[in-house]
């Protein structure tokens, strides 16, 4: 134990060693430090090969002349000039591992050790490399360079930031040793180079670069010649970069991604944006403290993302949910160490004068001649656009049971309730509707081309959409005094056709409750936005089930407790993700709902603007990564997209509650009347200046296992689902075979700024 102890105390004195000591054994002072080294048994090993040394030497003098080998001895004779070869050169020793080793003298030893750098570099270059001076902050890729740079003498002095200690998950890619865990990266970096070459002057910041310390590492024993920035504080490749430009010093980045190499010639060009004007207006202080998750959005920023690779783009999705970070290989480091070095000499040289990003993409120079060509697995729409003449031609077919006692509404009332009608919700905001006027009757159709997705399966989305367009309609006719009922039409041969609805005067002694939900139509919205966890008086939940259930057969549940919550939240979590790693779930999600500019919603007046989604920096910054197919294959190859599932854990963990509308049996009429029992659910939660943010993925899926054998799902996700279906049931105990309607987080929030917008009239009305 005493040993383990004593070996500790010495550790730790020696923790931050990084200079060697140069002695001469002829100069009598360092001759009595040389002995006292022994003397305290502080030299574990000797390495004396100095005669192969100057046998380089020598051979390097003569590289015209074949020398033979019994020849060397005479000639490193004639060379020592009757000098004791122990006191030729210099003994260097290494605190760190005890290590004493015979050199020959630094102008010898350069010469020997840069031999094979000739004409790559010439010595004049080699020379002048050595009166430059290089700063390198951040020790992974960073490390790469700092010892190509050294190897090939690619300056006189180099300047080390980076405050990390060595982990266990580092050795992935930095070069070094189980036995140096715990050091700093910088010592390790640094006594790597004195291995290499003890005459290299290394200065080290263990803090890394700070306010603090910045005049030292850019000014102090010399202006730097060039600055290397692989660390990962933004905010410190910010203010570095304004420090390099302000000073007129080049910064150099590599990304280990793609081989991409970053020049900013601030030498050349002071006035140059800073990242090629990628971080313009970013606040320094603000960046600092992000997690890595919130750092994504900017690094994408940075770096363009048509431009990350497509393993990169998946892993990002992944931070801090299955991984901590983003990825980097020891391979891509390598790369980057060698390109890195090469372009600091060659600026260095007066040999490179560009600013760029530039790209030694491994994958694209070296790949398959005949690449596997990537086929879209996303289904086509086999329908095309419901015409004015297709629903004409069926309405012309349809013959009422009886038009007793109804009434014929002039056009103008009949725009004003179909306005009303087109205000419902629809899944993605498609409203599949279209509508006919004819002879008194009110013709709603269904267009297969605007609902056809993976989320309409059978039809079911479509007909809650046509439920709750049906009952805003018949809700703001009881304000006109007009009672709308209607017959429910869907023929096996021909669905588009859903019901026709026709009207009648309401008695003048009637009045309706429902009349008071007529100011919620064009009021009512999804609501995405952050909200504070409240708790909601039970009276709420009362009214909200009333009118719910004022349906017949509609059946209204509630779920405030936290641990059920969360349970729920899970669920929904793995469906969203199980939806979005599906070819048909991402597609539908990326290019049939999503408007990923407010301009495009403006002028499709449909879908949903990635503006209201109430979305994080993040957040919207990993949407942006998905929305190619490509990385959605990479994250499903991966068994990843886990990032997903956090989403939905989030949004939940505020619900004041999450709440369900089911009908008996599942069949189109039931999800038509279970429309319209969510429609009235939703216009009194408006009322109630509630925020509805639904959450319908698992009832989207969850139909396929029940009642379609899995139909679009690999066998992993229906593996998958079926768990989640069992543990879903536990907590709902719907069965398996109810109308699953509507599933929904309510909470309070501050109301939205942007709403989704609606079709034209003109588009969906039809008026014969």
């Amino acid at each position: 134990m005493n040993n383990i102890a004593a070996f500790l105390t010495d550790f730790k004195n020696t923790k931050y060693d990084h200079t060697p000591l140069i002695l001469k054994y002829g100069n009598p002072e360092d001759k009595i430090k040389l002995d006292g080294l022994f003397e305290d048994s502080k030299v574990a090993f000797v390495c004396d090969e100095i005669v192969g040394q100057l046998q380089e030497l020598i051979k390097g003098y003569n590289p015209s002349i074949k020398i033979k080998q019994e020849e060397y001895p005479e000639l490193i004779k004639t060379h020592l000039a009757e000098k004791d070869i122990r006191e030729y050169g210099v003994w260097v020793y290494y605190s760190w591992n005890k290590r004493l080793v015979h050199l020959l003298d630094e102008d010898e030893f350069v010469e020997v050790r840069t031999n094979r750098n000739q004409y790559k570099i010439t010595k004049t270059e080699r020379d002048i490399l050595a009166t430059r001076k290089i700063g390198i902050i951040g020790l992974s890729v960073g490390q790469s360079i700092a010892l190509t740079l050294a190897m090939e003498r690619g300056f006189g002095e180099l300047r080390l930031a980076d405050f990390d200690d060595l982990e266990l998950s580092n050795l992935n890619r930095i070069r070094s040793g189980v036995h140096n865990l715990a050091l700093p990266k910088v010592v390790i970096t640094a006594r790597e180079i004195a291995e290499i070459d003890p005459f290299l002057h290394i200065s080290c910041f263990f803090e890394g670069l700070t306010a603090e310390n910045m005049e030292d590492f850019f000014l102090k024993n010399g202006k730097l010649d060039l600055l290397v920035d692989e660390c990962d504080g933004l905010d410190i490749k910010i203010t570095a970069r304004v420090k390099a430009r302000e000073l007129k010093i080049p910064v150099v980045m590599d990304t280990s991604d793609r081989g991409m190499l970053d020049v900013e010639r601030f030498d050349l060009e002071p006035h140059r944006a800073i990242l090629h004007g990628t971080v313009e207006g970013l606040d320094t202080a603000s960046i600092k403290e992000l997690t890595n998750e919130e750092k994504i959005p900017i690094v994408l920023q940075m770096l363009g993302i048509e431009n990350v690779s497509l393993r990169i783009k998946a892993s990002m999705i992944e931070v801090e949910q299955t991984i901590n970070t983003w990825p980097q290989l020891a391979s891509s480091v390598a790369l980057g160490g060698a390109v890195g070095a090469d372009v600091c000499r060659r600026i260095l040289l007066n040999q490179f004068h560009d600013s760029g990003r530039y790209y030694v993409d491994l994958d694209e120079i070296i790949c398959d001649k005949t690449p596997e060509p990537f086929i879209s697995q996303v289904p086509l729409n086999p329908f095309s656009p419901l015409t004015a003449d297709e629903i004409r031609l069926s309405a012309r077919k349809y013959r009422p049971i009886s038009k007793s006692g109804t009434i014929v509404p002039d056009s103008d009332m009949i725009n004003d309730l179909v306005t009303a009608a087109c205000a419902a919700p629809s899944t993605g905001n498609d409203q599949p509707w279209k509508w006919l006027y004819r002879d008194g009757t009110l013709f709603l159709y269904h267009d297969e081309y605007r609902s056809f997705s993976f989320g309409d399966f059978q039809k079911t989305a479509s007909f809650i959409s046509f439920g709750a367009a049906y009952e805003n309609l018949y809700i703001h006719a009881l304000n006109k005094g007009i009672q709308t009922f209607y017959e429910f039409l869907p023929d096996p041969q021909n669905e588009r056709l859903v019901a026709a609805i026709r009207f009648r005067k309401v008695d003048k002694d009637s009045k309706s409750e429902l009349i008071n939900l007529d100011k919620a139509i064009l009021k009512r919205h999804t609501n995405r936005n952050p909200s504070p966890k409240t708790e909601l008086p039970s009276s709420v939940f009362e009214q909200l089930a009333t009118i719910a259930e004022s349906i017949p057969g509609a059946r209204f549940q509630f779920f405030t407790d936290e641990h059920v919550i969360k349970e729920l939240g899970d669920i929904i979590g793995a469906c969203d993700r199980a939806r979005l790693l599906n070819p048909a779930g991402h597609n539908d999600f990326i290019n049939h709902e999503m408007r990923w500019t407010s301009e495009e919603a403006e002028i499709k007046k449909d879908g949903i603007d990635v503006k209201t989604l109430g979305f994080t920096n993040a957040q919207l910054a990993a949407l942006s990564i998905i929305r190619n197919e490509k990385v959605i294959r990479t994250i499903r190859k991966l068994n990843g997209g886990y990032g997903f599932d956090s989403l939905a854990r989030k949004i939940v963990k505020t619900a004041s509650a999450l709440c369900m509308i089911t009908l008996p049996e599942y069949n189109k009429e039931n999800f038509f009347e279970g429309g319209r029992a969510m429609e009235r659910f939703w216009l009194e939660a408006t009322n109630l200046n509630l925020a509805v943010h639904p959450v319908i993925s698992p009832f989207y899926l969850f139909s396929r296992i029940l009642h379609g054998n899995g139909e679009g799902l690999d066998q992993a996700t229906i593996s998958e689902l079926t768990g989640l279906r069992e543990k879903f049931d536990e907590i709902a105990q719907l069965g398996n075979n109810r109308a699953e309607v509507f599933f929904t987080k309510i909470a309070i929030a501050e109301e939205p700024l942007l709403k989704a917008y609606r079709l034209p009239l003109e588009d969906v009305l039809v008026l014969d």
